[in-house]
C-alpha cells in the first residue's frame, strides 16, 4: 500500500504538469521563442523532459542505478530543436551535463546529487527566460500517527520540493520542506527488523532534519544538495525496511 501511494504521489505531476505560460513576457528572447518555437511544440518538449526527469527521481529513490541510466542518458543526449532560441542554449547544456553525471554515476549519492542538480538547472532556465510553470496539486494528505499516513505526507512533500526546484518557486519548495520537517515516527511505528531498527530510526530522523534545513533555502545549488541528500536517505531507508521499489 505504501509503495502504491508513494508512486502515485511522485508521478502525479507528470499527468498534471502544464506549461501555463512561456514567453509571455515582452523580451527579445521570449518573442523569438513564441515565433520560432510554437507553444504546442514547447509543451510537448517540456512534458517529455518532466516525464524522463521524474523517472530519474524514482530510480534514485529505488536505489536502482540501472533503471536510472536510460532516462538520464535521454536527458543528456536528446537533441534540442533547431528552432530553440540561442538564449536557451547555456541552460540546456547545463541540464544535459547534470543528466550525464547521473547516467555515469558510480554510486547512489552521486546519482542523487546529479539528479537534483538537473532539476535546478531546469528551474534556472525557466527563471531566466520568464517561463511560468504550473502544477495541479492536491492538498497535503492528512496527518496521522500511523506509518501509512506519514509516508503519504513524505511522498507529497517530496513532490513539492521537486517542483519547487523545477519551477522554481520558494513558496512551493517551502511548502514541501515544512511538511517534511514534521516530527519523525517513533521506533515502535517503524516496520523493520530489530536488527536494523536503530539504523532505520536514524534515517527517519535524518529525513526530517533535512526538511527543517530545507525551509527557507533560496539558492538553487543549496536546494540541489539538500534534495540530493533527501533522495539518498529515502533510498537507504526503503532498502532497510524491505519496502522494495515504489
Amino acid at each position: 500500500m505504501i509503495r502504491r501511494m508513494l508512486s502515485t504521489s511522485l508521478t502525479l505531476s507528470i499527468v498534471c504538469a502544464t506549461l501555463t505560460a512561456c514567453g509571455e513576457q515582452a523580451t527579445p528572447e521570449t518573442d523569438t521563442a513564441s515565433s520560432e518555437y510554437p507553444r504546442e511544440v514547447l509543451a510537448a518538449h517540456m512534458k517529455d523532459h518532466f516525464f524522463k526527469a521524474t523517472q530519474m527521481q524514482v530510480a534514485v529513490i529505488n536505489a536502482d542505478l540501472d533503471a536510472l541510466r536510460e532516462p538520464a542518458n535521454w536527458m543528456a543526449k536528446h537533441a534540442n530543436s533547431a528552432a530553440m532560441p540561442e538564449a536557451w542554449s547555456p541552460h540546456a547544456e547545463a541540464m544535459h551535463a547534470a543528466a550525464m553525471r547521473a547516467a555515469e554515476a558510480p554510486d547512489l549519492e552521486t546519482a542523487a546529487t546529479a539528479t537534483a542538480t538537473m532539476a535546478t538547472e531546469c528551474g534556472n532556465c525557466h527563471q531566466a527566460l520568464g517561463a511560468e510553470v504550473g502544477f495541479a496539486v492536491d492538498e497535503a494528505p492528512a496527518a496521522g500517527e500511523d506509518a501509512s499516513s506519514h509516508m503519504k505526507r513524505h511522498a507529497w512533500a517530496s513532490g513539492r520540493l521537486w517542483e519547487g526546484m523545477i519551477m522554481p518557486s520558494g513558496v512551493v519548495w517551502d511548502g514541501g520542506a515544512e511538511v517534511l520537517s514534521e516530527a519523525p515516527l517513533a521506533p515502535a511505528q517503524i516496520s523493520a527488523s530489530i536488527e536494523v531498527l536503530a539504523e532505520v530510526s536514524a534515517l527517519e530522523e535524518s529525513v526530517h532534519a533535512l526538511g527543517a534545513e530545507a525551509v527557507g533555502l533560496t539558492e538553487q545549488a543549496a536546494r540541489a544538495r539538500t534534495y540530493g541528500a533527501f533522495l539518498t536517505t529515502c533510498a537507504a531507508c526503503h532498502e532497510k525496511t524491505g519496502r522494495g521499489k515504489i
